[in-house]
């Protein structure tokens, strides 16, 4: 029989080691769960049961602890030169879900007050913000995201403003592919692997580059190339 000695080191190791794995958070269906956890500075996805198993997710990006609840791990921290402050988090449904977790983006003013929250797929492709056309004093948050298979994707854009929330300028099914600059002759934008699956006819499936001009006076994207 251990003793109360025992115990207490057990307990305090327990405590002061939370390097050893810390549970964020659990959903489970049936005697299957899936359970979000954060270890040695990554985040995980465990599942137990039939198939069970265990993946990593990224990074825990430090920053971003502050601005997402305390059953979510925060990946990706940005803040712009005008003080927008943008976060991507990993998190699970309500639902149990055994691809879990999804991604969720939330989007901050200067003041550090809650202006926008955006679910995502499950895999981060691509996240940016800032001015990420050098030409455009516009700021702008980047995120592309992939599901469980491979034409579940998507790619979200939103203008921060200088006064008000955010506005979604662009919501595409694909991937961001490179972020053109302007130049002598060439327009900025946008490159997107767009998937064109209707989800219903598999000779639907497929791919195809498009290309989304960025209008600094009108505060748009135009779609202005179908390869």
């Amino acid at each position: 029989m251990r003793s109360l000695a025992v115990d207490l080191i057990l307990f305090v190791a327990a405590v002061t080691l939370p390097c050893l794995g810390r549970e964020l958070d659990h959903r489970c269906l049936e005697g299957d769960c899936v359970i979000l956890s954060v270890q040695n500075g990554k985040v995980f996805a465990e599942r137990t049961g039939e198939f069970a198993g265990k993946r990593e997710i990224e990074r825990v990006d430090n920053a971003g602890i502050p601005f997402v609840p305390s059953t979510e791990a925060p990946i990706r921290y940005a803040r712009t030169s005008r003080g927008w402050v943008a976060v991507v988090s990993a998190f699970l449904p309500k639902e149990y879900d055994f691809d879990g977790p999804e991604l969720r983006l939330y989007i901050f003013d200067s003041q550090r007050k809650l202006k926008t929250v955006s679910n995502q797929y499950n895999f981060l492709g691509s996240f940016n913000a800032g001015r990420i056309f050098k030409n455009s004093d516009s700021e702008f948050v980047q995120v592309s995201s992939t599901g469980a298979h491979a034409y579940v994707v998507r790619t979200v854009v939103w203008l921060l403003p200088t006064l008000g929330s955010p506005v979604a300028v662009l919501d595409v099914p694909g991937l961001l592919n490179h972020v053109q600059q302007a130049a002598t002759s060439v327009a900025a934008g946008l490159w997107i692997d767009l998937q064109t699956y209707d989800g219903m006819h598999a000779e639907t499936k497929g791919q195809k580059t498009e290309f989304w001009r960025w209008n600094s006076d009108r505060q748009a994207f135009t779609l202005v190339h179908k390869p």
